[in-house]
């Protein structure tokens, strides 16, 4: 009975994942925040394949709370906000950069499928590595080296 209800308990937490990334919730959606120039929703997608760099200007997150950029633009990272978090960054600012990256609808799907029960996930495509973790008190963070 326990491994029925600790099995329970993480498929539920994966299908919220799942749900999370792909913009879904089961929640009331909440009202369309008015787009600006200042949000990623407005700004033109970088040319797939880009770099780093251009992936981040061109989804509009130069700037934004919980997206990171070393000097030599070749790490990012990005950390969403969470329920209790009163800062960080969008899933939808993820998923532009993903995007604007060309990354393999393979690797999407596995950073969809994480629970919070796994430790951090990594994988690698071409010249990008990516690291990512799920918990629902952090909510999602991914980190992405170009090399």
């Amino acid at each position: 009975m326990l491994l029925s209800v600790r099995y329970s308990q993480t498929a539920a937490t994966a299908v919220a994942a799942a749900l999370i990334l792909s913009g879904c919730s089961t929640a009331a959606p909440s009202p369309t925040p008015e787009t600006t120039t200042e949000t990623s929703a407005s700004a033109a997608p970088v040319p797939a394949g880009g770099s780093l760099t251009e992936a981040v200007s061109g989804c509009g997150l130069d700037g934004t709370d919980g997206v990171e950029m070393d000097t030599a633009g070749t790490n990012l990272s990005i950390d969403t906000k969470g329920p209790r978090e009163t800062s960080g960054a969008e899933i939808s600012d993820v998923r532009c950069v993903l995007v604007a990256l060309e990354v393999p609808k393979d690797i999407q799907s596995m950073m969809k499928l994480t629970t919070s029960t796994e430790e951090p996930t990594d994988a690698a495509w071409g010249n990008l590595g990516f690291a990512w973790s799920y918990s629902p008190e952090d909510h999602f963070r991914i980190a992405i080296h170009q090399s």
